[in-house]
């Protein structure tokens, strides 16, 4: 059973059409990549998804719950940034007890929840920090910290490791993937790097002009795509030989 299901997604602006019947499932465990161009509404679904834009048309289910008009407090779900997001004023664990505080929980699991994802992320002898003082993979590790110190359903990450070296966008992505074994995460992960996207994903949504064009695992995905707009992107990768259909 899905975990999130977008059906018959619109999202308009005026005349101006950002995403076209939509349709596309998460389900329980799974990494599951937008791919696409900048423009084509995958921030614009994630958005919707968050409750941060309005739905113009369609419905969005979590679970057995429809949450198209839910405030984003309510929904279940936690976003990771491309610009980390990070309160610069406070410490760590003053960003990490932010959502958590909230959410009204008692002050015992407030000071819990920070010592277990503290200790996940290996984030510990930051706690008394502030942002200025981490460097690109840190303030990383303490994102994605205060994500799952919420206990979400799903985590939604847009671009969330693009702004990061290479080394350091491999260590957070290989820490993201022991992660989802260890606690059965979902991920929605926006990005519009090839290579991240064929080392993570379990499931590969191609999105051109605000429709998904192409979807499947990634090595059908890359060994013989159908469209063309997928073999034109798969083509600009150094190297990649397209195998023929």
């Amino acid at each position: 059973m899905p975990n999130i299901q977008f059906n018959q997604l619109v999202k308009q602006y005026g005349a101006v059409t950002v995403l076209e019947n939509l349709n596309l499932s998460v389900h329980e465990g799974e990494f599951l990549v937008l791919l696409g161009p900048s423009g084509c509404g995958k921030t614009t679904l994630l958005n919707m998804l968050a409750g941060l834009l309005e739905v113009t048309a369609g419905q969005i289910t979590i679970g057995e719950r429809d949450v198209t008009d839910l405030d984003p407090k309510d929904r279940g779900l936690a976003m990771v940034f491309q610009s980390y997001a990070l309160y610069p004023t406070k410490t760590v664990r003053g960003n990490l007890k932010f959502g958590l505080v909230a959410q009204k929980l008692p002050r015992e699991e407030v000071d819990r929840r920070i010592d277990w994802v503290a200790n996940l992320l290996r984030i510990e002898q930051l706690l008394d920090r502030k942002p200025s003082q981490l460097s690109g993979g840190q303030r990383q590790r303490v994102a994605i910290a205060r994500a799952l110190a919420l206990n979400p359903e799903l985590v939604v990450m847009d671009e969330a490791v693009s702004a990061l070296d290479v080394l350091v966008q491999e260590q957070i992505l290989d820490l993201m993937v022991s992660l989802q074994d260890e606690l059965g995460l979902s991920y929605l992960f926006i990005s519009h790097d090839l290579a991240v996207v064929r080392l993570v994903s379990h499931h590969v949504y191609v999105m051109s002009a605000g429709r998904v064009v192409e979807s499947g695992d990634p090595d059908t995905i890359f060994r013989s795509p159908r469209e063309e707009y997928t073999k034109q992107l798969i083509a600009a990768i150094p190297g990649h030989t397209l195998t023929a259909a």
